[in-house]
């Protein structure tokens, strides 16, 4: 389990930051770009996290950004885990090329 740290506040999931549910799932988008696919939208459904179990900080992160330094089979094995908005959609800010 990683700390997870979300912007994203137009998310129904996300609570003061935190995300109400049990893990998430960071997809490759492009080059450089891995953005959070768990995201769904609260615009005219509401804020329904209230439904969702109550927010953690350390969440299951799955992913499928295969050049990032952090992955490990697909779970991310970053200790801190930052989701930010961007013009893509919530964007994996603790990405990192991986070593060579």
């Amino acid at each position: 389990m990683a700390y997870l740290d979300c912007a994203q506040y137009d998310c129904c999931h996300n609570k003061a930051g935190g995300c109400c549910l049990g893990g998430v799932t960071v997809r490759h988008a492009g080059p450089g770009d891995a953005v959070c696919s768990s995201y769904r939208c609260n615009e005219g459904v509401g804020n329904v996290a209230t439904d969702n179990a109550p927010a953690t900080a350390e969440t299951d992160v799955h992913c499928t950004e295969r050049s990032c330094r952090y992955l490990a089979g697909s779970t991310c094995r970053a200790a801190h885990i930052s989701i930010d908005v961007s013009d893509c959609g919530p964007q994996c800010r603790t990405r990192a090329a991986a070593q060579n």
